[in-house]
């Protein structure tokens, strides 16, 4: 037990904000904590100050000060909802305080946009009750959507530079596939709970994207929520309209994914 206190006390997470009541970030009732940093730049993020690795708005607070405030609420929540950025950047320190936390019988979830090392993640995954995951699509198009981090602006280009656009940089697209096989890897071993699809027209096949989730072991597991973009908070409004689907376009897309039996599913707009 002093091994875990001395590890609580010396790790620190640089956290952005913390809700203690949630319940949109899992089942239940739910303390839900936003750490900061992300390894996407995301161009419809609709909370991109949690992207810098570094920010004045993430305060590191050591795992024991969390796990104090996380406790002060025990009576009254089911678990906690780690969120981002991206959590799994945190590995490391996250364990310690999910071993703990699990000992007072909380479950302990991940809000992931699934873009991380599977094999390195491992000891992390294995104490995760489990994720909410974003899928974010397929195709050379997430480099612009996604991927490219040297835009620090989040500007959206416009759709002729989308159209037919082709990835240069042979490192960003060897991660154009992480993202649908940590989510296979993940329900073989049952730990998704939702999958969340903002849709952003133009850059990738929606449809296609759909049938390729339908046919994923142990889908019907899990529940799928089809999810209508919003301007607030994005660095780029403007050019993000041009994007966003209509409502009659997101029920097609929800109706083909029924078809492919994505029953589980869910719109929101």
């Amino acid at each position: 037990m002093s091994q875990r206190v001395n590890e609580l006390t010396s790790l620190f997470l640089p956290v952005h904000r913390i809700i203690p009541f949630s319940n949109v970030d899992g089942v239940g009732n739910r303390t839900s904590i936003f750490l900061q940093g992300c390894n996407l730049n995301c161009l419809y993020c609709h909370n991109p100050e949690t992207i810098p690795r570094q920010t004045d708005a993430g305060k590191m607070i050591s795992l024991a000060t969390l796990f104090d405030k996380i406790m002060e609420a025990r009576p009254f929540i089911r678990g906690v909802t780690f969120s981002g950025g991206e959590p799994t950047l945190h590995a490391r320190e996250l364990i310690p305080l999910f071993k703990r936390l699990k000992a007072e019988g909380l479950t302990c979830y991940l809000d992931s946009n699934g873009f991380f090392d599977y094999a390195k993640t491992l000891p992390l995954i294995a104490y995760t009750d489990k994720f909410l995951f974003d899928i974010k699509g397929i195709g050379e198009g997430l480099c612009l959507l996604c991927l490219n981090r040297a835009n620090r602006q989040g500007k959206i280009p416009p759709p002729q530079k989308v159209r037919g656009f082709t990835c240069q940089n042979n490192q960003i697209k060897k991660m154009l596939q992480r993202n649908l096989s940590n989510l296979r890897y993940l329900l073989m071993h049952e730990k998704i709970e939702e999958i969340r699809l903002v849709w952003v027209k133009g850059f990738y096949d929606a449809y296609a994207l759909v049938e390729q989730i339908a046919h994923l072991p142990k889908i019907q597991t899990a529940h799928f929520k089809l999810i209508i973009p919003h301007t607030r908070g994005t660095r780029d409004p403007q050019g993000l309209v041009p994007y966003i689907p209509t409502r009659e376009e997101v029920k097609r897309l929800a109706n083909y994914a029924q078809h492919c039996g994505l029953h589980k599913l869910k719109i929101i707009y």
